[in-house]
């Protein structure tokens, strides 16, 4: 039963046991003539926080394994493999690492921001049914692949799109948070890799960024206590969880 439990169940489920009063807007956004309108997957207290849950699966999975097989290929190093994988030491074995590096780590994040932009399509379009003042839009990014890979160009990555290099190039302006969160099973305990990531917008106010971040704070113990994660949540010698503000 554990395998067939991803993270993004573990997320949906903590949110339902945090917030056990929270509404469903996927439910509450019907146009007539048999339309919806497009909707977060969570608003919680009282509808101060809409939440959008996103995910990486086993076909970005299988992707990311083709790419590395057409990268080796390409440096005269094929290689195949059956069962769990740790890109970093395959990579490590390959004629030139640090251009393979490069390319996995792009084709990768830009996985990421394509599920970035439909998150911001989303709360575009509810906002315009449902506007509301103040309203805190997290999205949370759930890997739910069995890659044992290091977080740090994730932060990295998505840090850069969402505006730290310049607020006229940002594909989520809408967006005030983004969390993602790995399976620490699969997370390597290595510097700058944190299984629960939350990047946080600078420009929101004081109250605004306390909100989103005890929403990350509440959201990772209730993820680090599911049963299967715990051990190895705690394990980690570096901190399992980082904030940082964009």
């Amino acid at each position: 039963m554990e395998n067939t439990i991803s993270v993004d169940d573990v997320v949906r489920m903590s949110i339902e046991d945090l917030f056990r009063d929270q509404l469903i807007p996927d439910e509450m956004n019907r146009l007539g003539n048999g339309k919806q309108h497009k909707a977060p997957d969570h608003l919680i207290l009282d509808g101060e926080i809409a939440i959008e849950r996103k995910s990486r699966n086993a076909v970005d999975q299988s992707q990311f394994y083709e790419k590395l097989q057409k990268i080796a290929d390409q440096q005269g190093a094929p290689f195949w493999a059956v069962g769990r994988m740790n890109f970093k030491a395959i990579i490590r074995q390959l004629p030139d690492p640090d251009s393979a590096t490069k390319k996995m780590t792009d084709f990768m994040m830009n996985q990421v921001m394509k599920t970035v932009r439909k998150s911001e399509k989303k709360f575009e379009e509810y906002e315009k049914f449902v506007p509301k003042d103040g309203q805190l839009r997290v999205l949370i990014i759930s890997d739910n692949t069995k890659i044992r890979e290091g977080t740090a160009s994730i932060e990295h990555f998505i840090g850069r799109k969402v505006g730290a290099l310049s607020s006229t190039n940002d594909p989520a302006q809408i967006l005030d948070a983004i969390f993602y969160i790995k399976d620490p099973r699969y997370t390597l305990d290595e510097r700058d890799s944190y299984w629960f990531k939350v990047l946080i917008r600078e420009r929101l106010s004081a109250d605004r960024r306390q909100r989103a971040n005890g929403l990350a704070a509440a959201l990772h113990h209730r993820i680090s206590h599911y049963g299967p994660y715990f051990q190895a949540a705690g394990a980690f010698t570096r901190s399992s969880f980082r904030t940082c503000f964009v």
